[in-house]
C-alpha cells in the first residue's frame, strides 16, 4: 500500500497525486538551452527547472557538481552564438539586442542556484567568462509565489527563460508560465497559505 501511495507518473515524473501532464503545454524554440544546475536544486520540491524541461523538451540541464561534464559542454559551445543569462557588471541588457544581434544567438545559459551560489560559481567557473553576459532591463511580474526570493524582481530559472527567449526570438512562452503557475497551485493546494511566501 505504502508503494502505491508514493508510485510516479511514468511521463513527468511526479508523484501520482502530483501529476502535472494535463497542463504540459507544446512548445518549442528554436534557441538551444543549457541550465547549469545546484545539487541542492535538483532536490529541491520547488524547483521550477523540472517544469521548464516538461514545456520545452530540449532544455539540457547538468549538474555544476560534475565539473567534467560541464567544462566539456561548455567547451562546445560558441562564445558567439550563445549568451549567459546573469547579471554580472558588463551584462547587456536582453531588452536592447537588435533583431540583427539576435539571429546569430544560437543558445542560452541560465544558472540555477541560489543567488549566492550562483555567483560564487560565476565568479570561480572561468569558462563562463567567455560569454557574453546578459541581464533584465524590465522583467515582468514574479509568478512563482511558493519559494522566497531576495527581492520583487527576482524570477524563478523557468520565468527567467521563458522572458530571455522571448526577448531573442519573440517567441511567445506565455504558456510556460502559465503551465508553472498551473502545476505550483496543484501540486501546492494542501500547503498552508502561510508556507507559500506570497509576500515574497
Amino acid at each position: 500500500m505504502q508503494g502505491a501511495k508514493r508510485a510516479h507518473c511514468g511521463n513527468c515524473h511526479f508523484l501520482i497525486k502530483q501529476c502535472v501532464c494535463k497542463w504540459i503545454p507544446v512548445l518549442s524554440t528554436r534557441l538551444k538551452i543549457l541550465i547549469l544546475q545546484d545539487p541542492k536544486e535538483a532536490k529541491h520540491a520547488k524547483n521550477t527547472v523540472s517544469l521548464l524541461a516538461l514545456g520545452l523538451p530540449s532544455v539540457e540541464c547538468i549538474s555544476i557538481a560534475n565539473h567534467d561534464v560541464l567544462s566539456s559542454t561548455l567547451r562546445q559551445k560558441d562564445p558567439a552564438k550563445w549568451r549567459l543569462v546573469f547579471p554580472s557588471d558588463d551584462a547587456v541588457p536582453i531588452e536592447s539586442i537588435d533583431a540583427s544581434s539576435a539571429t546569430e544567438v544560437e543558445g542560452l545559459i541560465l544558472l540555477d542556484a541560489t543567488w549566492r551560489k550562483a555567483k560564487k560559481f560565476y565568479f570561480t567557473e572561468s569558462l563562463l567568462h567567455a560569454f557574453k553576459a546578459v541581464c533584465f532591463l524590465h522583467p515582468p511580474v514574479g509568478q512563482y509565489s511558493i519559494r522566497k526570493s531576495p527581492s520583487m524582481e527576482s524570477l524563478s530559472t523557468l520565468e527567467a527563460c521563458a522572458y530571455a527567449i522571448e526577448q531573442v526570438t519573440n517567441e511567445n512562452m506565455q504558456p510556460l508560465r502559465d503551465f508553472m503557475v498551473a502545476a505550483q497551485e496543484w501540486q501546492w493546494r494542501k500547503q498552508p497559505l502561510s508556507h507559500r511566501h506570497l509576500d515574497c
